[in-house]
């Protein structure tokens, strides 16, 4: 087997590989998607579930304060009742009128506390019920994944090994080239040499559309080596019907 022929046949095998696996890397993709967002939810929940735990210990702790400001203004209540003179009655009274401004105050943070408890409370939920729903995108996608792998699975193997057996006919340094151009044209390594014009002898790249010089597509005819575009390197083939309505002209 010639050399350009060994490479077309490499070429088709190859293509065949990439269209399947295209339709698994699709599938990944968006699994792939899906579990950064899964992520990114998480994250915002823990971060605003610790927030909601600080929250609410900061107003457990203010709750604590004014039951304690209540007790002791209870407290000097009762000995206010017993005291003897004045003095210790007005001492009393002072210290009852500012822990009754101080709980104003607590209560007012506790308050603050509360609505932010609740404003924290309904975004955890929020975020609940979009990572529940996140999760169930990613099943289905996973199970997509699952679909095309068992629909394509058998056949891709089978073309890998048989793209694997058509390599081996092809010269390393030419199955060199012939994997560089297959990664920068996504699959596209080859090019066919189309007829622009019989009459005038005017032959295009199939892969760039750039003007091939005559002289170019003659020596893919009459040598078996490897012929490349001048424009976009891709390595050129000439179709069979061609190739014969050149040889009968």
């Amino acid at each position: 087997m010639g050399l350009n022929d060994a490479l077309r046949d490499l070429y088709l095998v190859d293509q065949q590989v990439r269209g399947l696996e295209s339709r698994l890397d699709g599938a990944r993709r968006h699994v792939r998607a899906q579990e950064i967002k899964i992520e990114q939810l998480t994250q915002q929940q823990g971060e605003l579930t610790n927030q909601l735990k600080h929250t609410q210990a900061q107003s457990a702790n203010l709750e604590n304060e004014i039951a304690g400001s209540d007790q002791r203004i209870g407290q000097l209540r009762e000995q206010m009742n017993t005291v003897k003179t004045n003095k210790e009655y007005s001492a009393m009274l002072v210290e009852v009128n500012t822990l009754k401004a101080d709980k104003a105050k607590l209560e007012e943070q506790a308050l603050e506390l509360m609505s932010q408890v609740e404003v924290f409370q309904s975004e955890v939920e929020h975020l609940d019920n979009a990572l529940a729903e996140q999760n169930r995108i990613k099943d289905l996608a996973d199970k997509d994944l699952a679909e095309r792998t068992g629909e394509v699975g058998e056949r891709l193997s089978e073309l890998k090994a048989e793209r694997a057996d058509k390599a081996t006919h092809v010269p390393s340094d030419s199955l060199e080239i012939f994997d560089r151009m297959a990664e920068t044209f996504d699959g596209e390594a080859m090019a066919p040499v189309v007829e622009e014009d019989r009459r005038r002898m005017e032959y295009i790249c199939g892969g760039c559309y750039m003007s091939l010089p005559v002289e170019m597509v003659n020596r893919l005819i009459s040598h078996d080596e490897m012929v490349r575009c001048t424009s976009c390197n891709r390595i050129l083939y000439i179709e069979q019907e061609l190739k014969e309505a050149m040889g009968a002209k």
